[in-house]
């Protein structure tokens, strides 16, 4: 009798720890209800799982995200946000449809400046990407503030760091901070040599629990390089190459000139000064340098992060699809929308506009990859299109609207980018920007294959069951 009662006291009080866990923190209902049922269903591992996963960041650490002066443009923001006010147009793009109301609303959420004349150079390929950068950071004479999510100490990462150490010995400012999820294979011993150089190294969020951090689910997934304050690297590349067995064979990155480099400089610093014990930045005029007026691209740097009260990202993308007229091309590695993204897609595609939708055939994260595959069978009975990569691992992270405006960055096309890890993307007004990655998925769906109604209906039970399992986790994964 006293089993069946102490069961029974132990069911009664890990029921009301779990609702006192969940509902300590607000959070979306879906999320709410998955993490009910684990540690429900799962007494023990339950509370183990929601200590590393399902933990929020705390409010002081929320506030000092969200708080922070952005320095070198919050002046500008300021100005930008008043004359939208008075009704002034920031973009003088008037012809591509919806274009002010997207603006706006990137300015409203997350103070997006506005930035023109600026130069940007598209880059597709893992070579091209390395010698530009490797160029660039030999060319550096003041500071180099290097952001990166992973960053393997293979040859490459090797490379880069003696680079960064050598430039440190010459007097040039080094600054970087790395994600300690992404770049759990490093060490503070790799990084010696640049601190010996008087560079600084940070680690985003870290603890000496390593991957047991109970913040590690908060990851900063941006990819950021920033040299003098001129040139600026933004997209998807990572550093090095993965032990995982599909190597990133497609990506694709922004190297930029002119005053959107600014914006990702001051985002640098409130990441920078937010993760920094010591030797915080404060504002000088070499950080931000006037640029040149060489270019003609109009742009905007966006960032996103569960510091923010709306997802800014995800704000982004549902208007781009409602403003849609033609086509909708969607690339991202892996595919798990939220209700309201999906919708929006399926609305576009009953509209009669082309949605199309390109996923990699083979990724290195199964789990993903099968939850994706529930959302792009109702791509597919919706109307739209899907197609499947299969040269490899398509890494690239883009939504092309209508052939003319640009959306890319770090942030997949899922629910983790949107509420959970820290972001950023280039929202592009450049219809010749746009064309050029339109011909480049069009190369890509040279070896991809159709995702049709009928290979829907062909997939067996299992593969069936195994996406709707995989699908419950996606609020909480």
């Amino acid at each position: 009798m006293w089993l069946v009662w102490t069961i029974a006291i132990i069911v009664v009080i890990n029921a009301a720890l779990a609702m006192i866990t969940v509902f300590y923190q607000p959070r979306d209902i879906a999320a709410t209800w998955a993490w009910l049922l684990v540690l429900l269903l799962l007494p023990v591992i339950g509370l183990a799982l929601y200590w590393v996963f399902g933990r929020k960041l705390s409010n002081q650490k929320l506030e000092a995200l969200a708080t922070q002066k952005r320095l070198g443009i919050d002046d500008m923001v300021a100005a930008q946000q008043e004359a939208i006010a008075v009704g002034q147009d920031l973009i003088g793009q008037q012809e591509l449809a919806g274009v002010p109301e997207l603006v706006r609303s990137l300015l409203k959420s997350d103070n997006a400046l506005v930035t023109t004349m600026n130069d940007v150079k598209l880059l597709f390929t893992q070579a091209a990407y390395l010698k530009a950068i490797f160029a660039d950071l030999e060319a550096a004479q003041d500071h180099i503030h290097l952001e990166v999510y992973a960053l393997a100490p293979d040859d490459i990462g090797l490379k880069i760091r003696d680079l960064l150490a050598k430039k440190a010995r010459t007097g040039v400012k080094v600054r970087v901070m790395y994600d300690a999820f992404g770049s759990h294979r490093l060490n503070r011993k790799f990084w010696e040599p640049v601190m010996q150089a008087g560079g600084l190294v940070e680690a985003f969020f870290a603890t000496k629990l390593a991957r047991a951090n109970p913040r590690i689910n908060f990851r900063n997934h941006r990819k950021a390089l920033v040299i003098d304050g001129k040139v600026g690297y933004l997209g998807g590349f990572d550093l090095g190459r993965s032990k995982k067995r599909w190597q990133i064979t497609r990506d694709l990155e922004l190297r930029i000139e002119g005053q959107a480099v600014a914006v990702m400089q001051a985002r640098f610093f409130m990441d920078w000064n937010t993760t920094a014990k010591i030797k915080k930045v404060h504002f000088q005029a070499a950080y931000f340098p006037q640029p040149d007026d060489h270019g003609d691209v109009t742009m905007q740097v966006v960032s996103s992060g569960p510091e923010q009260t709306h997802e800014t990202l995800k704000l982004g993308y549902l208007r781009m699809f409602a403003q849609a007229k033609t086509s909708i091309l969607v690339q991202s590695p892996y595919f798990v929308p939220d209700d309201s993204l999906l919708d929006a897609l399926i609305i576009a595609a009953n509209a009669g506009i082309d949605v199309q939708v390109m996923v990699p055939r083979h990724t290195n994260q199964p789990l993903m990859a099968a939850a994706s595959r529930f959302y792009l069978d109702r791509v597919v009975a919706g109307g739209g299109k899907v197609f499947y990569y299969e040269a490899g691992f398509l890494h690239t992270k883009a939504v092309i609207i209508d052939g003319r405006i640009l959306a890319t960055g770090t942030a997949n096309m899922d629910i983790r980018s949107f509420k959970l890890n820290f972001e950023q993307a280039a929202v592009i007004y450049a219809p010749n920007l746009a064309q050029q990655v339109v011909r480049q998925y069009q190369m890509d769906l040279i070896n991809a294959t159709p995702y049709t109604m009928m290979a829907v209906t062909k997939r067996s039970r299992h593969s069936r069951l195994t996406s709707e399992w995989a699908r419950l986790l996606a609020p909480i994964l």
